[in-house]
């Protein structure tokens, strides 16, 4: 999968999870995708490593340069995947079908890190390598049964300018705009609030 090379965006650790699910905040590591000043916030394992840490996603110590350059490039391959899958979705399109086979390839290589095992009388998915690269084991397992769950998924992406975030839209009536209120809404609000003013303005 072909990685898009992009400038630096908010420092990893300052970004909000406000998705709704860790495998579309790892997406929205990217931010502005569709605008020309679309900025990337992972671009070193340690980036990787941070927000695996902030989405509650155990990682043992680094284990070498190499391995941890590879990991990243390899989770970088699946986010652009999922960005391709997720921009189709939220526009009612097909997805792209290399965007799928990725996903696909990488849901089936997850297999080698995690097996069934008894946890409290029921099965349930255990992880059996805390690495660096079993992280994007995880996001691809995570990510299959995420997209491929039988009930529609709300799926929406954030109408802020320089945005495009996308979220699960869990309120009762399905109205979300915006990836945070606080954030792009109000940013918006302000926005509506100084074309008004400017347009009275020339009117007087």
């Amino acid at each position: 999968m072909q990685i898009a090379t992009r400038p630096p965006g908010t420092p990893i650790a300052a970004l909000e999870h406000r998705a709704g699910h860790p495998c579309l905040d790892f997406v929205n590591s990217l931010t502005g995708i569709d605008t020309p000043t679309a900025r990337d916030s992972l671009l070193t394992p340690a980036d990787y490593r941070t927000w695996a840490g902030i989405a509650g996603i155990k990682v043992d110590p680094p284990a070498g340069d190499r391995a941890e350059q590879a990991a990243l490039a390899r989770a970088r391959a699946l986010r652009e995947a999922i960005l391709q899958i997720l921009r189709a979705m939220a526009a009612r399109q097909p997805a792209p079908a290399a965007a799928l086979e990725h996903l696909t390839d990488e849901a089936a290589r997850a297999f080698r890190s995690r097996r069934l095992a008894i946890e409290k009388g029921r099965l349930a998915w255990k992880r059996t390598r805390f690495d660096l690269d079993s992280v994007t084991d995880w996001l691809a397992a995570e990510t299959a049964a995420l997209l491929a769950h039988e009930e529609p998924l709300p799926l929406k992406r954030c109408a802020g300018e320089d945005c495009g975030w996308f979220f699960l839209d869990t309120s009762r009536n399905k109205s979300r705009h915006w990836c945070s209120m606080a954030a792009c809404g109000n940013r918006a609000k302000a926005r509506r609030h100084r074309a008004r003013h400017q347009g009275e303005e020339r009117a007087g």
